[in-house]
């Protein structure tokens, strides 16, 4: 019996230790995971993101790790361009590291606090957490948090309307981005400094951060891009109208024209041509919730008017402008108000919350008091009752409830011969889109057919080509009729061997467009487009949109040779989209314009 307890006592022991080192070894995983989690968060928040998704929470330990998990995947969320609208990831941070934390844990949770806050559209708040973090005693080290607050905070000073104060955020951020050496931040928040310097007309220290931006983008000539409107809006203000040609020149050459139209309307004014600006104008779209938007508008129609002489029209985009402008400032003013009357709420509300506190207990006290009462009379009731009543009043609420089943069922047939109907109709639309496009594949089968058939001249290349396509149709034709997929694994098959080789798809597309539509092809060679422009005209003339292209040959940017195409076509009007621009020569219609486009072209050349 003695041996027996010892047994039972060692078991229990040993059972004990191995939970806790079990316990331990996990902790020490996870503590590993946010360790890595953290490291990647700048360079690759995506794999951070993944690290912490992929967490078990369950296995966290105290509130320190707990906090540290939420302050790391609001971080990742952020940085990942999720935006958060409630605080169930975060709060664990604000609990503990507000209370707890460093320096740096305060820094970062308050800074994405006021992001939560700003998405949902509660700048006060926002505001508040933005200034308790910059009042944090003690050193920290999370220069890059700092940074971004002051930019977030100078964002919150331009609703308001403090320029100034807009522009000096962004200048200290510039500066803590120097040090880091992250010059893409310190070239944007320079750019958004000197924006707010322009509007103050602070041509000393606009013309100070342009020559640091210019000094970035000498080292960086990537960069360059983001500088270019800023740079056009300085040399509107401050600078000579041969600055401001040579810079709506680089926006043009950069294929920037439609995100500026208000800009390049205003610099086309300054240097003489306000007909041009008018018409740039013309194309602006404006947001319907930004007032700022609309009051540039019309501050650059009156001066545009102005300028050509149209001096009553003038005058009434003037009288616009005015008009908007006194609902901005009402709206601004309002907005002080109402963050001194949010701040007044809130210490009433914290008043109030104590007063309800106090008056909780009081009900709470009430409350027992009477329970004991209601128990009491409860029991005397239940004593008293009457039992047919009690059998009555159930009868009759199990009827209720019978009646509105019968409610719910016959409205739930209803519903679901409504859901009947709706998919008896999209399988008729389903079956004659089917029957469309049975007759198109038929269609172009019979067409290659023919011209395989009549076409003797043709290479044997190109004859190969045409049949695989035949092949191809034959194969979807069947699939579209008997609706197995078995037809089909060709044509996959087909895509995915094409697919690695791009280029030799290109080519394979123009021979079969030299044997479908040879004078489209030799009107191509005589307007001199090159080899690779010709492939990339073949892709338009198959249906792909020049999204889609840029997309296909991993082209990031392709207007330079979209400029190309259109200068040799004779196509250089932006009005004209280039791919139906390319299936109408391909088609014929035109053809009389096709080569005097082609002509001027040259000649212009």
């Amino acid at each position: 019996m003695k041996f027996d307890c010892i047994r039972v006592v060692l078991t229990a022991v040993i059972s004990v230790a191995l939970m806790l080192s079990s316990g331990c070894r996990k902790s020490a995983e996870i503590e590993d995971k946010l360790d890595i989690a953290e490291t990647l968060m700048e360079e690759r928040p995506d794999s951070s993101l993944s690290i912490l998704e992929g967490i078990d929470m369950s296995g966290l330990g105290g509130s320190r790790d707990r906090a540290r998990y939420a302050l790391l995947k609001s971080m990742a969320l952020d940085k990942n361009y999720i935006d958060t609208t409630t605080f169930d990831v975060l709060q664990p941070a604000i609990d503990y590291y507000l209370k707890h934390g460093n320096a740096d844990e305060k820094l970062r949770t308050y800074y994405y606090q006021g992001v939560i806050y700003e998405n949902v559209g509660k700048d006060y708040h926002a505001m508040q957490s933005y200034m308790n973090a910059l009042d944090i005693q003690g050193s920290f080290y999370d220069s890059m948090t700092l940074a971004r607050i002051l930019v977030a905070q100078g964002s919150l000073y331009f609703k308001l309307y403090r320029i100034k104060a807009f522009a000096d955020n962004n200048l200290k951020a510039a500066e803590i981005y120097e040090a880091l050496g992250k010059q893409p931040q310190q070239l944007k928040s320079n750019l958004r400094a000197l924006t707010g310097d322009i509007i103050l007309s602070d041509k000393h220290r606009a013309d100070s951060i342009v020559m640091v931006c210019s000094a970035i983008i000498n080292d960086s000539p990537s960069l360059k891009r983001e500088t270019l409107l800023p740079f056009l809006k300085y040399a509107i203000r401050f600078g000579a109208d041969e600055d401001v040609k040579n810079l709506i020149e680089e926006v043009r050459k950069a294929g920037m024209e439609d995100d500026m139209n208000m800009t390049l309307a205003r610099a086309y004014t300054k240097i003489g041509e306000a007909e041009t600006g008018l018409r740039y104008l013309d194309q602006a779209e404006l947001a319907p919730d930004n007032i700022l938007d609309s009051l540039t508008y019309w501050s650059i129609k009156t001066e545009v008017l102005e300028n050509m002489g149209e001096y009553r029209e003038s005058l009434d985009a003037f009288r616009s402008y005015t008009s908007l402008l006194e609902k901005y400032h009402t709206q601004l003013f309002s907005n002080e108000l109402l963050f001194s009357e949010k701040k007044h709420a809130m210490e009433i509300d914290n008043m109030a919350q104590i007063r309800k506190r106090e008056s909780v207990i009081n009900w709470i006290l009430t409350g027992v008091a009477l329970l004991l009462l209601l128990t009491l009379f409860v029991y005397y009731r239940y004593r008293m009752n009457r039992a047919g009543r009690l059998i009555a009043e159930g009868n009759a609420e199990k009827l209720r409830l019978n009646n509105e089943r019968l409610h719910l069922e016959g409205e739930r047939q209803r519903l679901l011969a409504e859901k009947l109907e709706s998919e008896r109709a999209q399988l008729k639309l389903e079956a004659e889109n089917l029957h469309l496009q049975i007759g198109q594949l038929e269609g172009e089968r019979e067409q290659l057919k023919e011209l395989l058939d009549k076409q003797d001249t043709l290479s044997e290349e190109a004859r190969q080509l045409i049949r695989e396509r035949i092949h191809l149709l034959n194969g979807l034709f069947a699939q579209a009729i008997t609706n197995e997929d078995r037809y089909g694994k060709e044509f996959r098959k087909y895509v995915e061997r094409i697919g690695k080789d791009k280029k030799k798809f290109q080519q394979s597309i123009g021979k079969v467009l030299e044997a479908t539509h040879p004078e489209f092809m030799r009107h191509l060679r005589e307007c001199g487009l090159t080899d690779r422009e010709t492939d990339y005209v073949c892709l338009y003339a198959i249906g792909l949109r020049g999204k889609e292209i840029g997309n296909y040959l991993d082209l990031a940017r392709h207007y330079n040779i979209s400029s190309d195409v259109r200068r040799k076509l004779g196509l250089d009007s932006r009005g004209e989209n280039l791919g139906p621009a390319i299936r109408n020569l391909m088609d014929g219609e035109k053809a009389g314009a096709r080569r005097e486009g082609c002509a001027a072209a040259k000649s212009a050349t």
